[in-house]
């Protein structure tokens, strides 16, 4: 049985601005690794877009996360990378 993360829940994690010193990642953020960030994660962190330009020449905007521990960012991308 899964145990509820009070973090999730009582902690107000997810900023809506980028402070200077977080880490950005290279992987880009789906529902279900959101969710992972919620539960296996104890820091603060953003979600912020970037754009990319595909093989086509087609520019395509993907959000993802920033970490203000690097511990965390590190983490994020071995495990979604």
């Amino acid at each position: 049985m899964n145990q509820l993360n009070l973090m999730t829940w009582y902690a107000d994690r997810e900023l809506d601005f980028c402070p200077k010193h977080f880490i950005p990642t290279r992987t880009p953020l789906s529902e279900e690794s959101r969710m992972w960030i919620y539960e296996k994660t104890q820091g603060r962190f953003y979600v912020g877009a970037k754009h990319s330009q595909t093989h086509d020449d087609i520019f395509a905007f993907e959000t993802y996360p920033y970490f203000e521990d690097p511990q965390e960012a590190v983490y994020y991308e071995l495990t979604w990378s």
